[in-house]
């Protein structure tokens, strides 16, 4: 079902000259860009930024980018990575180097020029030290810059992004059939991240919560292990990757009639995501979708119940990270008693910004509702890429 990926290479070059660009901007001759591989999935940030601006990917290594006036250095951590380097991205100079050799290389290299950083926040403890014993010295961080040049997606990335949606509502459709069979949830899970990877996903990660009263997953043994009954709710939820580029969706039903107060739990869910959807407009501020998300929440909900609900975010940006920065920050995250609240933002929405929404309710003993839309910003305002339904379905 997914395409080849396709050859980007001029596209690549355009976004490393830009951030060269700014690089200079901030006092720096060059720049620096690590990041992990997407064996990590949604746990690293670097990756995403690596990503962009490579078009490489390390899986489980580690991987630094050095962009130059006149040429672009591919560092790869592990020397298996190597001809895959060469052959994938033959536009960047790819060699071998242990990481904790790459101070070496600026050493002999960069004769001390000042070097801009993105993703060194992630730096392993170890290749950190390395680097400063080798006399490295981190330049200005470009974190927030690069981040700013990823925040509208170019035709390529939404073509992609397209097609991991596609991927998401084929595991959506095949949901039904799983449950028909009768097998435990993590059964369901593996087979349908299987069918997945088979159609082209190159990473998939699930969650199903299976039970009276099914709520947020916790990737316990004993949650995945419940075989489904007549009576449970079903929340179910996808987060993969086609070439690099995140598709995420969650949709929710029961088997046999919905029960009247899991009803009242999506009607819930699903007024917050039609608010949040008509936030999301060209030239509004980027933190509306929040606000207006809560505001449906309060207005439904008294302050009592409400404090008894486990929540985790309305909602973040997408893009190549699961949660893509500057855009994701503005959507709290309530699952964190402790978290900050939402955070300040000078952005405002503009065509061509993607995002997750996916407002959900868990209430102890009660049941839980859930449902996640990959939205597109366009000049007419927000779009769906998912087309898999969202009313809860009632399987037999």
């Amino acid at each position: 079902m997914v395409r080849a990926p396709s050859d980007t290479t001029d596209l690549l070059a355009e976004r490393r000259d830009a951030l060269l660009h700014l690089a200079r901007d901030h006092g720096a001759e060059c720049a620096a860009v690590f990041g992990f591989g997407s064996a990590l999935g949604a746990g690293s940030a670097s990756h995403g930024a690596l990503r962009f601006f490579s078009g490489w990917d390390g899986h489980e290594s580690l991987s630094l980018l050095i962009i130059t006036s006149d040429s672009a250095y591919l560092l790869v951590g592990s020397p298996f990575m190597l001809p895959l380097a060469r052959e994938l991205r033959p536009d960047l100079a790819a060699e071998h180097v242990p990481p904790l050799d790459w101070g070496k290389v600026f050493a002999a290299r960069m004769h001390g020029t000042c070097v801009a950083t993105v993703g060194f926040g992630e730096l392993p403890r170890q290749v950190d030290a390395g680097l400063t014993a080798d006399g490295f010295a981190a330049g200005p961080s470009l974190d927030d810059a690069a981040a700013r040049l990823r925040l509208v997606k170019d035709a390529a990335a939404l073509s992609r992004h397209r097609d991991a949606a596609a991927l998401c509502d084929l595991l959506f459709g095949r949901l039904g059939a799983e449950l028909a069979r009768r097998r435990p949830a993590w059964e369901i899970q593996l087979d349908l991240e299987t069918e997945a990877r088979r159609q082209g996903a190159d990473y998939c990660r699930t969650w199903l919560t299976i039970a009276p009263a099914a709520d947020y997953p916790r990737y316990w043994p004993a949650e995945a292990r419940r075989v489904p009954e007549h009576g449970d709710q079903v929340l179910f939820g996808v987060a993969l990757t086609a070439d690099g580029h995140w598709g995420h969706g969650i949709r929710m039903g029961s088997i046999g009639p919905q029960k009247a107060e899991h009803r009242e739990l999506a009607g819930h869910a699903g007024a917050m995501l039609e608010a949040g959807l008509s936030a999301l407009r060209p030239g509004l501020p980027l933190a509306g979708a929040e606000r207006a998300m809560e505001a449906v929440l309060a207005e439904r909900v008294d302050g009592s119940e409400r404090q008894r609900m486990r929540r985790f975010r309305n909602g973040h940006g997408l893009g190549f990270s699961y949660e893509e920065p500057l855009t994701t920050a503005v959507f709290r995250q309530h699952f964190d008693p402790g978290a900050p609240p939402a955070a300040a933002s000078d952005l405002v929405l503009a065509p061509g910004m993607l995002f997750e929404l996916h407002p959900n309710l868990f209430v102890p003993g009660l049941g839980g509702a859930a449902l996640g839309e990959m939205v597109l910003v366009t000049p007419e305002g927000p779009e769906c890429l998912l087309h898999h339904p969202r009313a809860c379905r009632s399987w037999d």
